[in-house]
């Protein structure tokens, strides 16, 4: 995974920077720490501080890229790397799994207790707003990514981890139709009061 992670790193440092890639990631490497310990997390431990480290290298490059572009493009830069990176993470987990029920909505239910248990879900407050043989509504109403990145000055690269969610849930579960109601800012990202994930089966088995 590590290996996977860095070559999608140096493909878009090296395409964007040339040669000079290595110094850029040196410069944000080193910048990383200093955002790190303005945070709130620099002064505890536990299981989400360790889990938050690995996101302060995303706001160094981030402010990097905003230092030498405007906004729209850097936005675009760091998605090319936080997607990609973001969708193998949870593709890695979700192949792990022992399906033993076919049922999509099943599997579902069996990838998201995965998540409670292993991934981020731990450091989120959810709760169930319906669960049907065919309908899994799921509501979040704390993010670890929005509670790091609003307190590193970055809020908005919260944005690309809700884009994670829609590229991996649309590949991991076709059988499913993932959504947010009206509208895919139905998330804290975007300044609502919770992350809305919706999932609907279309047809019973």
């Amino acid at each position: 995974m590590e290996t996977k992670k860095g070559i999608i790193v140096y493909r878009v440092l090296s395409r964007e920077f040339g040669w000079t890639w290595p110094l850029l990631l040196l410069k944000c490497v080193i910048r990383k720490r200093k955002l790190f310990n303005k945070t709130s997390y620099a002064k505890t431990k536990g299981e989400e501080v360790d889990y938050v480290k690995r996101l302060p290298i995303a706001s160094a490059l981030y402010l990097e890229m905003k230092g030498r572009y405007d906004t729209e493009n850097a936005i675009s830069i760091m998605r090319d790397i936080i997607v990609p990176i973001g969708f193998n993470e949870s593709m890695l987990g979700f192949q792990t799994l022992k399906k033993t029920n076919e049922r999509p909505i099943e599997v579902l239910r069996c990838y998201l207790d995965f998540i409670d248990e292993k991934g981020a879900g731990r450091f989120c407050n959810r709760k169930y707003a319906k669960e049907t043989d065919l309908v899994c509504h799921r509501v979040v109403t704390k993010c670890p990514f929005h509670g790091f990145f609003v307190e590193a000055g970055t809020p908005e690269l919260t944005q690309l981890f809700c884009e994670v969610d829609r590229v991996f849930y649309e590949k991991a579960f076709p059988e499913l139709i993932f959504h947010r109601g009206d509208s895919w800012k139905n998330t804290i990202a975007y300044g609502k009061d919770h992350c809305d994930f919706i999932f609907e089966q279309t047809t019973k088995d």
